[in-house]
């Protein structure tokens, strides 16, 4: 099939713009991008969809979100308001956690993929917390994600908030998805276009124990970091070390792991992420949402550090 008539915007090493530019695509894989001219007279069997001027640029990718926060929408949180993001988490997102049961975890994974079909948005790295369905709930939003046809990178948040038994069950759900996808290998669709890594909630909420157990099973993992000031204190009084120098302890940072927020590090800790290749995504508004602050992103490219950018569950246009 070519795609013709559009301004094609490559994303290569040129940073190329197309004025006329064409698609053509073969076996489901992107063949060749060129003029639309001289693709058009190469190729005058192919199927053409004419863009009519259209943009076409290859898809969005959202590195941090949280399908099951579409319930979170508009929602309203009785009594006072919060007065800081710890509040928040406790009267909003640890109690919806607890609310989701299986079809809601489908549901809201759901609504998250049709908006981001309707963006352009063809990858997003999922963090799921479901405190009370744990067991089978990456299949259950591993087939959503099948069935819109994006790819997505999965993983269950552990997190010691609720009591040991609590924090194993959710260790032993990204071990067997973890698992599961290896065994399936490229030959299955789930395996082409859905991966998985290892969730951890936060610093704060994790003990060294339960940090050790994960890094026995990994060695990628997503995880928020310093999103608050409150995390740092933690870790100080926990380890002694501020958050991203108690996870590398730990082995958590590298280069296949994500550390959402980075909001509140300081210089050495950012310099350790680099040193680490370890990526950092930038949710902005959500931070803006939370009242939290905005990490020093200038900083971090001029440092050389992998920044991304993802949504924290808003919208899924990634511009």
């Amino acid at each position: 099939m070519l795609i013709h008539n559009a301004t094609v915007i490559t994303f290569d090493a040129d940073n190329r713009v197309l004025t006329d530019g064409a698609v053509r695509i073969e076996d489901a894989v992107i063949a060749e991008v060129g003029a639309g001219k001289d693709l058009l007279a190469r190729y005058p069997e192919d199927e053409r969809w004419d863009a009519h001027g259209l943009l076409l640029m290859p898809g969005q990718i959202c590195a941090h979100t949280h399908f099951y926060g579409a319930f979170a929408r508009g929602l309203y949180i009785p009594g006072p308001p919060a007065k800081d993001f710890p509040e928040i988490l406790d009267k909003l997102w640890w109690r919806l956690d607890k609310a989701l049961d299986l079809e809601g975890v489908r549901s809201s994974a759901q609504v998250c993929l049709a908006d981001a079909i309707r963006n352009g948005t063809t990858t997003l790295i999922d963090h799921h917390a479901g405190q009370r369905a744990i067991d089978g709930s990456l299949d259950v939003i591993a087939e959503a994600v099948d069935d819109s046809g994006l790819r997505a990178v999965l993983c269950y948040e552990v997190t010691d908030r609720d009591g040991r038994d609590t924090a194993q069950a959710g260790i032993r759900e990204n071990v067997r998805f973890l698992r599961k996808l290896a065994q399936a290998g490229a030959a299955d669709g789930i395996g082409r276009r859905i991966a998985a890594t290892f969730g951890l909630h936060a610093g704060l909420t994790l003990s060294d124990e339960t940090l050790a157990a994960c890094a026995a099973e990994s060695d990628a993992f997503h995880i928020h970091v310093a999103e608050h000031p409150v995390d740092e204190y933690d870790s100080l009084a926990k380890s002694g070390k501020r958050v991203v120098e108690r996870l590398h302890a730990f082995g958590i940072t590298g280069p296949r792991s994500i550390a959402a927020h980075c909001i509140h590090i300081d210089a050495w800790e950012m310099a350790l992420l680099r040193e680490t290749e370890t990526f950092v995504s930038h949710q902005p508004r959500s931070n803006m949402n939370n009242a939290v602050g905005a990490a020093d992103v200038t900083a971090m490219l001029r440092g050389g550090l992998s920044v991304c950018l993802g949504n924290d569950g808003f919208s899924n246009d990634m511009f």
